[in-house]
């Protein structure tokens, strides 16, 4: 089996997770030998993080050298600075035949490592689609984590799966051309259910009740809510007022929200898409949904 020397660019929380990873899970065919990031302080940071892991690593502020060290690149940086970063390094190091180079981003397109590829790479992406609020909790929780994963040929393929089970994840390929709406569904899915809690949250504030206490309360409903999602798919597990068609109720938040001068667009906007899958579902009629598209619609 070939045997993969990594280095990683980028010592965020991303990069740092899957160098402390690669460095701890130990795989004699697969070495982490580098990390570089733009800055000094961060790989203060991630030296920190690691402790003793990170005594054989090269750090380097370097990205030319990180890349001429290894065989493999790892871009763990922001996703704007993807292609930027990947045209730098492969203006320098012309010739990466047989090197691997791969990125984290759910939405950018292979087209931003097009230098690497003229250099010789193969190239491919895997995007991990799972919250990264830190380093520290991203290395206890990514087990099971599955990957977006974006490839040009079939060696890249190969060796992005290799990666994967070594985190002990699972895979599902993305069309490089389909990939912004991929992370669209990814965001909406995590970074606008943290926007919706908040709003939730912002409710219960405006009535007396501690932000504090609101989490404390709503995320039983969350979690219930989530492992009804798990076992029954998002339509099925659909309850409350709009699922049992229980107009009266929905008009009285309403009401009370123009009561409060509260703000009530996302309330309505999730109300609609409630009512259609309650619809979808033949669990209310026609002229009950009607009625709630109507007074949620304004």
């Amino acid at each position: 089996m070939e045997t993969v020397n990594i280095s990683i660019i980028g010592a965020g929380r991303v990069g740092t997770t899957i160098a402390y990873l690669f460095n701890t899970l130990k795989n004699k065919n697969i070495k982490l030998t580098c990390v570089a990031s733009r800055t000094q302080h961060s790989l203060d940071k991630l030296k920190q993080f690691m402790g003793n892991e990170a005594s054989d690593l090269i750090l380097t502020t370097d990205f030319t050298e990180a890349a001429r060290l290894a065989n493999c690149l790892l871009l763990a940086t922001p996703d704007d600075a993807i292609e930027v970063v990947s045209n730098n390094i492969f203006s320098a190091v012309t010739d990466y035949r047989s090197g691997y180079v791969i990125h984290f981003s759910g939405s950018k397109s292979l087209q931003s490592l097009s230098k690497a590829k003229e250099a010789g790479a193969h190239i491919g992406c895997m995007h991990p689609i799972k919250s990264f609020a830190s380093a520290n909790e991203a290395v206890k929780t990514i087990k099971g984590t599955v990957f977006g994963i974006t490839c040009s040929n079939h060696q890249i393929k190969e060796l992005i799966i290799r990666f994967v089970e070594i985190l002990e994840g699972s895979t599902i390929e993305v069309a490089d051309d389909k990939k912004p709406l991929y992370h669209a569904a990814c965001c909406t899915a995590s970074n606008y259910l943290v926007a919706l809690m908040d709003y939730s949250v912002a409710i219960n504030e405006a009535i007396g009740i501690k932000p504090q206490d609101s989490v404390n309360a709503l995320m039983g409903l969350v979690e219930g809510t989530l492992e009804n999602i798990k076992k029954m798919g998002t339509k099925k597990s659909l309850t409350g007022p709009i699922a049992r068609g229980d107009v009266g109720t929905i008009q009285e938040h309403l009401t009370n929200f123009s009561k409060s001068n509260m703000d009530q667009e996302i309330y309505r906007l999730m109300g609609k898409k409630a009512a259609e899958i309650a619809y979808g579902n033949n669990w209310i009629e026609n002229k009950t949904y009607k009625k709630l598209i109507n007074i949620l619609g304004g």
